[in-house]
């Protein structure tokens, strides 16, 4: 590794690199060999804000390694590295942050109303809880990208921390952010909250780029998926999530696909047969059925009708379950429950609201 720090080269084009590109290049300079006292430099930023994306510092401190070496390691001066783990350990962490860091990493992101409906909080307390998430440097700014609240996103350590691998950086995209946060929305009132009862997209795509490392001598740049978004035949298909829970009377893992628009028939045959064969050979969770939740009757008809073009030979004697309801009516039906419970707590016992809030959506999505 080069520890080279008297005279880095300097690429003064990196200073005025956007910031979604600037993770990347971080991490990029980073695998390269580059120390940190160096990106910094090149970059034009602090070794805090390489710290944020890398989390190297904090890493090696948590294995009980010295100052001195996570510096020589590192490429900093050790007061520099003293610097940042003392910023570090100021932050106090809360059951709260936890569960909302979690939630926030497996679900890429979600807007600030619907964070309040994932974690059972208060409207005003939503905003005062994502305050302290970003001064601690958990979460990025704030993000507008459609009408409506501002996007909560964890930094790329954040997700790391909670996913148990490096993901790539994510933001919103402008054209899925409302599907992104139907996704959210539905995992609110299918399971809440627990971790123990939900996998994500995100994990179900690193799933797929694991078996497909594991399957060939190096890793692949990118492993291309099939979704309901993007049905691409002969790809393996990835779920919008899979849950535990009681759908139809029968209780199992269910695979879960959000529809917000219509699809033409081609497209919708491959999205279909692909999360169907996705649910049938799974080797993790035993799927018991596929639950499509659609948004409006139009969309619901079109997955009935790509249902009846299955082919039974390979379709006909499977045992999955499949079910189609309708978004916007259950989540309104939700959302009268969460709500009216919401105030019975209020008035049954107001000193006990903020220790009982957290579990509104859980007990709402069960009643």
């Amino acid at each position: 590794m080069n520890h080279n720090t008297k005279n880095p080269p300097r690429w003064d084009r990196f200073a005025v690199l956007e910031f979604d590109n600037r993770d990347q290049i971080i991490a990029g300079l980073r695998s390269a060999g580059e120390p940190y006292r160096n990106i910094a430099h090149l970059l034009g930023i602090r070794a805090r804000q390489v710290e944020n994306v890398l989390g190297e510092v904090a890493a090696l401190h948590a294995r009980g390694m010295s100052q001195a070496e996570i510096g020589r390691r590192v490429g900093l001066p050790r007061t520099t590295v003293q610097d940042l783990l003392r910023e570090q350990r100021v932050p106090r962490s809360t059951p709260r942050k936890t569960a909302a860091s979690r939630g926030l990493s497996e679900m890429h992101g979600m807007q600030l109303d619907v964070l309040g409906w994932f974690l059972g909080m208060e409207r005003n307390h939503v905003y005062e809880l994502a305050k302290q998430l970003h001064d601690e440097g958990r979460i990025y700014e704030l993000e507008d990208v459609q009408a409506g609240e501002k996007w909560v996103v964890p930094t790329r350590v954040t997700a790391a921390r909670y996913l148990g691998w490096r993901p790539s950086d994510w933001h919103p995209p402008t054209g899925l952010a409302e599907h992104y946060r139907a996704v959210a929305q539905a995992r609110i009132m299918l399971v809440g909250a627990d971790p123990q009862l939900w996998v994500s997209e995100r994990v179900l795509r690193h799933r797929v780029g694991k078996t497909a490392t594991s399957s060939g001598n190096r890793k692949p740049a990118a492993v291309e998926v099939s979704t309901g978004n993007e049905p691409r035949l002969g790809h393996p298909h990835v779920h919008d999530g899979r849950f535990l829970g009681v759908v139809q009377g029968r209780h199992g893992w269910w695979a879960l696909e959000v529809e917000l628009s219509k699809k033409d028939p081609e497209h919708m045959d491959i999205a279909l047969r692909g999360a169907i064969r996705a649910a049938r050979d799974s080797q993790t969770e035993a799927m018991v059925g596929l639950l499509y939740l659609c948004r409006g009757a139009e969309v619901v008809k079109n997955v009935y009708a790509a249902a009846n073009r299955l082919p039974s030979v390979e379709f006909g004697q499977l045992e999955l379950t499949l079910a189609v309801d309708d978004f916007d009516q259950q989540w309104a039906t939700f959302l009268t429950r969460y709500t009216a419970m919401r105030e019975a707590r209020k008035a049954a016992s107001p000193n006990r609201r903020r220790r009982n809030l957290i579990h509104l959506a859980q007990e709402a999505q069960a009643s």
